[in-house]
């Protein structure tokens, strides 16, 4: 077998022991020593230390069972390395290692009670292609550590990672240049964290993660430079403090988001997702802004104004200034809820979202005024036909009763602030039990009146928004 190997890599070929079959993870541990490659013969060929001329393809080996724990820690190698359809059973360390490219597809990963499957921490290398990859942990360190790692690529399309004591892949700090996939049917039991990862790209379009102890997407901070995509079929569960944490998190360009199976394993009304500190630079794709809504309101933590403000400002700079103002009514309308206002700031709040739209819709108070003014002039009218109103003594005919037109005068003076007809000096309340009621009923819509406009232009100049 290790002839076999030397002549491979030698000729630049793949050693294939599967007799180009189809091979099922499942039965990798069955193979025996016809299918068995020694872990030091290959770190020993990664480093150049056999006799032997790598061929610029590097190594290539398919369907091999590597016996012991490859160890290619801290080894710079200056060829690729091909583990297709192999099994590890001891798993794979890189750390501080690198390569020029790193293909593990297809390939089944064993566990031990304390190290990572795939150990790749602060791993640099051009692309590193893991699709269909299956590995099993029971380790807080992971079923695929990459925290630090510098990559051009992460291709994890397929894969199937398990860890029964912490996170499946552990990627804090990781630096992919282009993109990371995690796409067609990748499935993670355990969080997938990426906590102040920096990636050009972030797909897991029909990604399945699941976590029963915390988060099943744990991403704060995470800094997106090209676009975000959770749609397609992605699934999520996970459990407090959100299924979906991005805190913190900045995307340069698109969010796309589906949280229609974003659902919580401990079947509790919680929160689905925590994107308090998250920017992006487009409008949200793939969900409605109802349902944006619905999540910031509901299945959130709780309540946190940079959210409204972040979507709202996205929604103005695409022109939809109508949309952003039913955002921020809907912010003020979370704030009075889950705020933790006092209980002054609460009143003043829910009065200024019924008269003003929190300061978003100042034609409520001209709709208020407009009722107050109508209001005046039929209370004029009626009254100053109960002998409420009569003619003053610069009138021609003094102590006679007002006509209609100079009932409606008195109406509008009393229901406009600023703004008078002069009909009052015509015609004036008498002191009948109806004369008296319409003066004091006068007073009060006086004052109703110049509240009214009084809030009209606090709303219109912005003042009550500012608070």
């Amino acid at each position: 077998m290790e002839q076999r190997l030397l002549d491979a890599v030698r000729d630049g070929e793949v050693l294939d022991l599967t007799g180009g079959r189809r091979v099922e993870p499942a039965e990798m541990p069955s193979w025996g020593s016809s299918r068995t490659v020694s872990a030091a013969l290959l770190r020993d060929l990664v480093r150049g230390r056999r006799d032997v001329e790598v061929d610029p393809h590097g190594l290539r080996l398919r369907g091999a069972r590597i016996d012991g724990r490859l160890d290619l820690a801290n080894i710079a190698g200056e060829r690729r390395v091909e583990l297709v359809d192999c099994f590890l059973p001891d798993g794979l360390d890189l750390r501080d290692g690198r390569l020029p490219g790193l293909v593990l597809n297809g390939s089944r990963f064993g566990h031990s009670a304390q190290d990572p499957p795939v150990d790749a921490e602060r791993f640099t290398t051009s692309a590193m292609t893991m699709k269909g990859v299956v590995a099993y942990a029971r380790t807080p360190a992971g079923a695929v550590r990459l925290r630090g790692a510098q990559l051009g690529l992460l291709e994890c399309d397929g894969a199937r990672l398990e860890n029964t004591s912490g996170p499946t892949l552990l990627a804090d700090r990781l630096r992919v240049e282009h993109g990371v996939f995690l796409r067609a049917g990748f499935r993670a039991t355990g969080a997938v964290q990426l906590v102040d990862a920096h990636v050009g790209l972030l797909d897991c379009d029909g990604a399945r993660l699941e976590n029963t102890s915390g988060p099943a997407l744990h991403a704060n901070g995470l800094r997106v430079d090209r676009a975000l995509f959770l749609r397609a079929g992605f699934r999520a569960t996970g459990t407090a403090p959100a299924v979906l944490r991005l805190h913190g998190a900045s995307i340069e360009g698109s969010l796309w988001l589906d949280t229609s199976e974003v659902t919580r394993s401990d079947q509790a009304s919680g929160a689905l997702i925590d994107i308090d500190e998250l920017t992006y630079g487009d409008l949200p794709e793939q969900i409605g802004l109802s349902r944006w809504l619905e999540l910031l309101r509901s299945r959130t933590p709780g309540y946190a104004a940079q959210p409204y403000q972040q979507l709202a400002a996205v929604h103005r700079a695409a022109g939809h200034d109508s949309e952003a103002r039913d955002i921020l009514m809907a912010q003020r309308r979370d704030q009075i809820r889950r705020g933790g206002l006092r209980w002054h700031d609460r009143v003043w709040a829910r009065f200024t979202g019924l008269a003003l739209g929190f300061g978003y819709q100042p034609w409520r108070a001209l709709l208020l005024l407009l009722a107050v003014l109508a209001g005046s002039v039929v209370l004029a009218l009626v009254l100053g036909g109960q002998d409420g109103l009569a003619h003053t003594a610069r009138a021609s005919a003094p102590a006679t009763p007002c006509g209609v037109v100079e009932r409606i005068g008195v109406g509008l003076d009393l229901g406009l602030p600023l703004v008078k007809t002069g009909a009052r000096e015509l015609c004036a309340p008498t002191g009948t039990a109806a004369g008296q009621t319409l003066t004091v009923a006068g007073w009060v819509l006086q004052l109703a009146a110049w509240a009214s406009a009084t809030l009209f232009i606090a709303g219109f100049t912005g003042a009550v928004r500012k608070t």
